[in-house]
């Protein structure tokens, strides 16, 4: 470890660092336990980042499971320093932010049950790319699963070429500002020319100008003008890390693997074309232009079954967003439906599930009133059965193993279903009291993007915003709307009300107390209160 760091690209332009939900160990536990592995229990875990920037994606984990081990590792000194400040001011004893270069980092890092290397893979040179693969296979716990991100041919074919075009463009600027803005000059330019007429360069073109063109400045920056940048084949990192002793166990974002999205005719090919589950994914990657991997690695004595059995959802969490869809108004002296009535639950990209079986609609009752928290399968099981009016013991294994199937199904194919290897905790309304965590108070109030309990980014409007910072659960509806009203008299939060600034302080208050609950119910909704102490 350098005594004397060198300054790297990212302390001139640092990183907007927060969470991203499908590096959490709670999602990678799952993944590895559908394929029939055992990995470590999340709650305890020891868990290593490699490119950490500012800690904003370990600090929820430490703080959410304070029995967890969590080091977070990065070349940029200036993001490690913010990254620990915010870490002595919330008091995690659990984490250890370290300014470290990873060709430096030797045998005495230690071991841990998961690994997250996200966005730094292909954005480093061959040699640290190798350093990073040997990490992992000789950090890692037996049973730990490791998670790195890349970018992959075929889709970075084409965004390759943008990028070479703005790198050609900038290259006579120095300073990161001016790159950056003569980058978007480039593409505002490309995207203004490049009229679709027919052929097929121009609408390939003018498609991923627009997925490039609306990235933050420090996304642009560090993605497409930075030195180093190298895609590669699926097929291929899969290769190279089995040369060091680590097996594919999967993608993060699991519907990627399977071809059941693909009409039938496809699939059918893909299973006539493909040998293996390697070779049908670097198929599908071909057909979808894929252009960004989330994969997940074992030691190679660990060998996933991907065939999915329903009995490893007993071990796991589950939640969903899905929604009931309202059924169409019923015509004149139609019949009236009993309890075989279909039921249909949109999720979040709007598919929808349709189904007459009465234990998997209370089973989408039980999680909707859950939301946006989790419920163990065994207690959904429980539950479920209960509100269909199951009560007959001698079915209960097997209700048991159709919920599980079904709800694997759905997670498999949609959004509609999620699973976690870990809890998630929250309050689903705001009680008399509400709180929140402590560092999503301190990102409120310094006016960032906040982690909730889900492992997600969000954004808020300014009063929820000033709600939020002032969460700790010592303050009642009257205080809150004391402070806001405060916040307001001084200037640091503004309400309107029908198109006009209200300033008057009675004013102020008389609308703070008449909507003060729908804040609040917003805050729980998005995952932002915690559950009230027991």
């Amino acid at each position: 470890m350098s005594d004397s760091p060198r300054p790297t690209p990212y302390d001139e332009v640092p990183y907007e660092s927060h969470p991203y939900p499908q590096t959490h160990p709670a999602r990678l536990a799952a993944v590895a336990t559908l394929f029939g592995l055992r990995p470590p229990p999340v709650e305890t875990a020891r868990v290593l980042e490699l490119g950490c920037a500012a800690g904003g994606n370990l600090i929820p984990v430490a703080e959410s499971f304070p029995g967890t081990t969590c080091l977070g590792v990065d070349a940029s000194a200036r993001q490690i320093e913010d990254g620990q400040r915010l870490v002595r001011r919330l008091g995690l004893p659990n984490l250890d932010l370290r300014r470290a270069d990873v060709l430096e980092l030797g045998p005495d890092l230690g071991t841990f049950d998961y690994v997250i290397c996200h966005g730094v893979f292909s954005w480093v040179a061959p040699a640290v790319q190798e350093k990073i693969l040997a990490l992992c296979a000789a950090h890692l716990a037996p049973n730990g699963v490791a998670y790195v991100s890349y970018n992959t041919y075929p889709g970075w074919h084409m965004r390759g070429m943008i990028r070479d075009m703005m790198r050609f463009h900038a290259r006579k600027f120095a300073a990161p500002a001016d790159r950056v803005r003569q980058a978007r000059a480039l593409l505002d330019f490309l995207a203004d020319s490049a009229r679709p007429d027919g052929a097929l360069y121009p609408a390939l073109l003018k498609s991923e100008l627009e997925a490039v063109r609306h990235q933050a400045d420090h996304y642009l920056y560090h993605e497409h003008l930075e030195e180093v940048n190298e895609p590669l084949y699926f097929h291929q990192f899969v290769d190279r890390a089995g040369a060091f002793g680590l097996r594919y166990l999967g993608e993060a974002r699991v519907g990627t693997m399977t071809a059941a999205q693909f009409p039938p005719d496809t699939e059918k090919a893909l299973k006539l074309l493909a040998t293996d589950q390697i070779a049908t994914e670097q198929y599908m990657d071909f057909l979808r232009n894929r252009a960004f991997r989330e994969t997940l690695l074992v030691h190679a004595r660990n060998t996933p079954n991907w065939q999915v059995r329903p009995e490893r959802v007993e071990r796991l969490h589950v939640a969903s967003a899905a929604r009931p869809v309202e059924p169409p108004p019923a015509e004149p002296n139609a019949p009236a439906h009993g309890a075989e009535e279909s039921a249909r639950y949109r999720g979040p990209s709007g598919v929808v599930l349709a189904t007459k079986q009465p234990l998997l609609k209370a089973s989408m009752r039980v999680l909707s009133e859950a939301w946006p928290g989790t419920v163990p399968f065994a207690e959904l099981v429980a539950r479920s059965r209960q509100l269909a009016n199951l009560t007959d013991p001698a079915t209960a294994d097997a209700d048991a193993r159709n919920l599980a199937s079904g709800l694997v199904d759905s997670y498999l194919t949609s959004d509609l279903v999620e699973l976690h290897g870990a809890p998630v905790s929250v309050a689903t309304k705001a009680g008399e009291r509400p709180a929140a965590a402590p560092s999503a108070r301190v990102r409120a109030e310094e006016g960032r993007g906040v982690a909730n309990r889900r492992h997600e980014l969000v954004r808020l409007g300014d009063l929820e915003r000033c709600l939020l910072s002032l969460l700790d659960g010592t303050r009642d509806r009257a205080a809150l709307v004391d402070a806001c009203a405060t916040a307001a008299s001084e200037g640091r939060l503004r309400l309107d009300r029908d198109g006009r600034e209200v300033t008057d302080p009675a004013e102020v208050r008389a609308a703070l107390s008449a909507i003060i609950d729908q804040p609040l119910a917003a805050l729980a909704q998005q995952a932002l209160l915690l559950p009230d102490p027991a």
